[in-house]
Formats: structure tokens, sequence, C-alpha cells
């Protein structure tokens, strides 16, 4: 036998120039006003040579790869200033703004100017209340722009082929009322010109699919705007406990996100559109045969993405004696409101693909955490309570009740002869608990706890829905173990 080898080399060289001054300006009624400015210059090479092995993907298993070559330079110029406007006086104990900006400017995708200004008001010593608005921009980095083309096998699922589940076993033939795939994926295949009551695979549905991914120099520089404002309050009156609150209204909006989808992500998107309008059709290529010939998952611009909501923070702590032993007691609560997680993409026709997970089962609309913790002495003990609240599926993603007549659902909840079905991916909420004690001395730490104290099961949902692993959603914060048991030790010389 004779074998080769696959040899692939890659040199990423960043070259380098920055110079920063800073120092006092001036005075001001609140203080001394600072500032700052600075320019640099920066280089980046990528080299990345393939042997002819690699570079044409001559081993058996293995996929082609034909490295990337490039460079580019950015220049940029950036000021930072603080001003203490007020300080020290009625309805005023502090009134500071912080303006910031930066010009940059890329060899492939022009100039742009970014800057930001934050507000803080302290109008009382326990109270301050702040403000932020802000602007970003980023240039897509030599490997996105030079990656030359990949190609290389995947197992992708094809929801166009019959499931197993809906052949019968002995005849091998299709039986409609076992098909539970969604009407939607149904619809969409035929649109692509394949019949998904007759398209099979001996019931197999995922099969080795040939992937290209590479950098493109269509992509354009990231942009974002984003807003926040909120307040933080420190109790004042009591010297006994120590207890702050505060919350932070959020609002972020990313334009021309660079992302490197899933060849997985690429067909779910297009064949779960009830309009189907996706913008990722067009990287899909079937052969003569109806099955994948090749996917085309290069970087994109996602159009934009959006996420606005709530961030809600409070603290306490507190000492006290249980006879002659000190205590101190803390507690630690962190929730979080999601208004808004939406992305949108536009098809070369011009048509948006807009879609607000808000609420869904990955941006659920109520998160928190709630951490309770005393240390006595070297002992420290803790619990968290962990809380995911309940989802819904998308409305246009949910089918109707009368499915289990056409055989396409597989969710039932209807009287007997389950005439009411559909698939079905809403979640409760759901609560997790973890507890720990560890003890401290000065060279070693031992530690030990419960992680889901409770062996709370995670939701179940529809696996046609949802990425999940025995109807488990993945991604989501669920706990897929149960109770866990743990101890560690950690020495330090």
């Amino acid at each position: 036998y004779l074998f080769d080898t696959r040899d692939f080399t890659t040199d990423y060289t960043q070259t380098l120039f920055s110079a920063y001054a800073n120092g006092f300006l001036f005075e001001m009624p609140g203080g001394t006003a600072m500032g700052g400015i600075g320019v640099e210059w920066r280089e980046d090479d990528i080299d990345s040579i393939p042997d002819d092995v690699a570079r044409d993907g001559l081993f058996f298993g293995f996929f082609s790869d034909g490295g990337a070559t490039g460079s580019k330079w950015t220049r940029e110029l950036f000021g930072e200033i603080e001003l203490p406007i007020l300080a020290g006086r009625v309805g005023a104990e502090e009134l500071t703004l912080n303006v910031s900006g930066r010009y940059t400017d890329d060899e492939f995708y022009g100039s742009d100017t970014t800057y930001s200004g934050k507000l803080g008001w302290r109008p009382i010593p326990s109270l301050l209340l702040r403000g932020t608005y802000g602007t970003s921009f980023r240039a897509p980095n030599v490997r996105e722009v030079f990656l030359q083309d990949q190609t290389g096998f995947l197992n992708v699922f094809d929801p166009c082929l019959i499931p197993e589940d809906a052949l019968d076993p002995i005849t091998g033939g299709y039986v409609p009322e076992l098909d539970n795939r969604d009407p939607v994926v149904l619809e969409n295949c035929f649109r692509t010109g394949i019949d998904p009551t007759q398209f099979e695979n001996s019931g197999f549905n995922t099969y080795s699919t040939e992937i290209a991914r590479g950098g493109t120099g269509e992509l354009l520089a990231e942009t974002s705007t984003s807003y926040t404002w909120g307040f933080a309050f420190e109790q004042p009156w009591f010297e006994g406990f120590d207890m702050t609150f505060g919350m932070t209204w959020y609002d972020i909006e990313i334009e021309d996100t660079i992302v490197e989808p899933s060849p997985q992500f690429l067909v779910n998107d297009c064949y779960n559109d009830p309009q189907f309008d996706s913008a990722f059709c067009d990287s899909i290529t079937r052969d003569v045969d109806g099955f994948f010939d090749i996917i085309n998952a290069k970087y994109i611009n996602r159009d934009e993405a959006r996420n606005s909501g709530i961030d809600i923070n409070a603290n306490y702590d507190q000492n006290f004696n249980i006879g002659s032993q000190a205590v101190r007691l803390g507690v630690d609560l962190v929730i979080n409101r999601n208004e808004e997680a939406s992305t949108t993409f536009v098809s070369d026709e011009g048509v948006p693909d807009f879609e607000d997970q808000h609420a869904n089962l990955y941006f659920p609309k109520w998160k928190g955490q709630l951490g309770l913790r005393a240390n006595v002495e070297d002992f420290r003990f803790t619990w968290v309570v962990n809380y995911i609240g309940d989802t819904e599926q998308q409305e246009e993603y949910v089918d109707e009740w009368d499915n289990a007549i056409t055989g396409a659902s597989d969710t039932c909840y209807g009287p007997p002869g389950d005439v009411l079905c559909r698939d079905y991916a809403d979640t409760d909420e759901y609560w997790l608990h973890s507890a720990s004690v560890y003890w401290y001395l000065d060279t070693f730490t031992f530690g030990a706890g419960i992680r889901n104290v409770f062996d709370e099961e995670p939701p179940y949902v529809d696996a046609t829905e949802y990425t999940a692993i025995n109807r488990v959603p993945l991604g989501a914060g669920y706990d897929l173990f149960g109770r866990v048991y743990f101890f560690n030790v950690v020495w330090r010389p």
C-alpha cells in the first residue's frame, strides 16, 4: 500500500502601530475634565497554503481546502473626553458626561465614524440615573474575505424524504396517516419539484451531503446602534445591611451581521418557511434524483438582528450573629425580560424574511437566577435557583388542531380517536435548584454539592419543531442530566 500525507501551513501576521496620549484638560464645576486621543494603523496578512492532497481533496473522507491568501490594512483615529459637569450640588451630587468617537478607514470597506455617549446623573447620593447611546463598525476580517473554497461532507437531514415511520414495514409503501411532517414542509417540497409522498430513501432522512464554504468580497461591514437607560439605587437608611437595586432597559440593533450558517440551518429555514420566501433556498442545489447535490454555506450578511428588553439586578448583604458565631448572609437576584429577539434576511429579490423569536423556546420572555449564600468562618453555603419562563411556538408555525386527519401531526390532546392534534412546541415554566458547600483553608479548598436537587425533568417538545434529544430541546438552558452530585479539591501551593 502507498500512503501520502495531507499537509497544510497557515501563517497569520498582524502588524500594528498605535499611539495614545491622555491627561487633564481643564477645570469644570464638577471637577477636572479628562481626555485622550490616539491613532492606530494595522495590517493583517493571511497566507494559508495547502499541498496538492489537501487542495484537491484526494484523501477519501477528507474535504478539499483551497486555503486563503490576502492582506488588508485599517487606519483609525479615536478620542474620548469625560466632563464632570456638576458635583456636590442640590439635585446634582454628580452629573458626568462621557463622549467618545472613532474614525475607521478600511482598505476594502471604506470609512465610517462611530461614536458613543454616556450620561450619569446622581440627584441624591443613593440614586444614579444613567443612559448610553453608541454605534459600532466592523469590517470583515481577512479570513471572511480571502478564505478560498472549501468543500467537505456532512450529514444533513432532508425533510422531503419520507420518514421511516411513514413506510409500511412489509410492503415499504407510503402510509399517509403515519406521516408526522409539518404540512408547511410538505408544501415547500412540492414547490421545489420534489414529491414528499414518493421521494424515499428506505426511511433514511439523513445522508452525506457536499458542503461548500468560503470567504467572499461581497460582504458588507457590520454596523450597530445601541441604547441603554436605567438606574441604580443603594439604600441609605439602615447601617445594619447593604441593599442595591437596579434596572436597565436596552435596545440593540445590528445590521449586516457576518455569520457562517450551518447547512442544516439553511435547509430548515428554507423548508419551514410558511411563505417559502427564505433568502437561503438558493443556497441549496439538488441533483437529478432529487437528493442534495451541494449546499453553499459561505459567509453571509444577516440584514438585521435586534434585541431589546429589561435587566433587573438586586443585591442584599447583612452581617449578624447566631449565638457567638458571626454569619454573613447574601442574596443576589438577576432577572431578564425579553421584549424582542428578531432577525431579518432579505432575498435577492428584495423580499424580507422577518422572524421575531421573542417568547419562543430559545428566547423566553422571562429568565432569572436567585442566589442565596451564607459565609460562616471558613465555610460558604450556597443555594441557587434558575428560572426559565414558559414559551410559545411562533404563531406562524403553529399547526391547526385537525392535522391528525391527514396524519401530519404526532402530538394529540383531543378526544378519543385523536381527532384534534398538532405538532406541539410550547413549554411550561422551569425551575432548577442547585446547592453547594465549600471549605476554604490556607492551601486547600474542598467543595461538594448537588446540581438539580429535586431532579426536575426538562420540558418535552415535538422533535420535528426544535433540535432535541429524546424530545428534550437543546441549547435552551434546560438540564439534560438530572440530579448530579459533585466533589472537588483545589490545592494552591
